[in-house]
């Protein structure tokens, strides 16, 4: 609990500490009546200094939609399709261990063969789930191509 206060008393006067920012934010009306905030005067509008303490974000950029090609959406289609079948992969592989690990185990309670069975049906079951989810995503990585 101590440390927790610490660290809570030091970031309170790092907060305090901070530097302000040395930019200048001016709002902007156009004549259309759309404000906007800015560091620099927007020509055809009425700026004038913003005095209180705002925060400023800068804006995410967008790629234009003529940056943006089929192929580098089916590119990064592909990305995410290669991902999802080394995922499907490694779980494959993960089960199948698990699986011979089930069966190499021979408990003293299973005294005939059908309960063995029994116990390694799960694993069985999630191996063929993931075996047909990787078959499908082979299928419609294909129809990406």
């Amino acid at each position: 609990m101590k440390h927790w206060r610490a660290w809570h008393a030091a970031s309170i006067i790092g907060l305090c500490v901070m530097p302000a920012a040395d930019a200048e934010v001016f709002k902007c009306v156009n004549p259309a009546g759309k404000i906007t905030y800015s560091e620099k005067k927007e020509a055809n509008s009425q700026c004038s200094s913003v005095t209180t303490p705002i925060n400023v974000v800068p804006a995410m950029r967008v790629p234009d939609k003529e940056s943006r090609t089929p192929d580098s959406e089916d590119s990064g289609k592909k990305d995410a399709m290669r991902g999802q079948i080394a995922e499907q992969e490694r779980a494959l592989t993960d089960a199948k261990k698990a699986l011979a690990e089930q069966e190499s185990i021979r408990l003293g309670s299973e005294q005939n063969y059908q309960r063995v069975l029994d116990r390694l049906k799960p694993y069985q079951d999630k191996i063929a789930e993931i075996e047909k989810k990787l078959a499908q995503l082979r299928e419609d990585q294909g129809k990406v191509k």
